[in-house]
């Protein structure tokens, strides 16, 4: 996938003569799969715990759910309430909290909680199975840019791998203010798993990619967006989603 962003926006989207692009996502036939996270699991901070998910082999072939996941499927598990649903994604640079938007965007939301809690199945490319494990932890932040946004996700760490699957677009009335949580797509209806976080207001994205979630504090996303990179925008240094927790927390 390619998400191509132009940089030096204001806050009205408005557009510099200058532009980015980066291959994201995987996608359907040769491109989608990768190896996925290292599984690590653990308890989620208080409104769970969450468990350390499944880990089955279901084989090869196409997607085991048809492409349809629910978010139902997603949260099974999780505490039943009303509260607010959160992804706590541990970095080296520090925890950056996700406030997730199920009720607006509920395919995006259950394609992220899925994948993170290993409910949604995805097409592992070094084995060509499918399998039901944890998806991201232990993957890197493969492209970074600084004042604008982190982009994860990947399990190739290439900007080229994804889930084996795509998914429809939902666009709704969400936009991209500081601390955006948004999938990465090469247009219309190919998200996979490759999401980034905005640093900054990007206006300019706005209609054009799923938003699902709002990240804090900011303070930890400028000192990841502000990790040094070669002239590709990938880390010198990487920088991993060392774990993502879900939680739910009763009103």
């Amino acid at each position: 996938m390619v998400l191509v962003v132009p940089l030096g926006c204001d806050d009205d989207g408005s557009s510099s003569s200058s532009s980015s692009s980066t291959s994201s996502g995987g996608g359907q036939g040769g491109q989608g799969g990768g190896t996925g996270g290292t599984g690590l699991g653990g308890s989620s901070s208080g409104c769970g715990p969450d468990d350390a998910g499944p880990n089955e082999v279901l084989g090869p072939g196409a997607d085991p759910t048809g492409g349809v996941f629910t978010l139902v499927e997603a949260l099974e598990g999780l505490p039943e309430g009303g509260g607010p649903l959160r992804a706590i994604i541990t970095t080296e640079v520090g925890e950056i909290t996700c406030t997730l938007e199920p009720e607006k965007v509920p395919n995006g939301v259950a394609n992220f909680v899925g994948l993170t809690r290993g409910r949604r199945p995805w097409l592992d490319s070094t084995t060509s199975n499918w399998v039901k494990r944890r998806y991201y932890d232990g993957l890197i932040f493969h492209r970074i840019i600084d004042d604008f946004m982190a982009q994860g996700g990947d399990p190739l760490g290439t900007g080229y791998g994804g889930p084996g699957y795509q998914f429809n677009d939902e666009i709704t009335d969400l936009v991209h203010t500081p601390g955006t949580l948004a999938y990465a797509n090469s247009g219309a209806n190919t998200n996979g798993s490759q999401f980034y976080i905005t640093e900054i207001t990007t206006s300019n994205l706005d209609g054009g990619y799923t938003v699902f979630g709002y990240c804090q504090p900011m303070s930890v996303i400028e000192t990841l967006t502000a990790t040094a990179t070669d002239g590709s925008d990938k880390p010198l240094t990487d920088v991993h989603t060392i774990s993502v927790e879900i939680t739910r927390c009763p009103l």
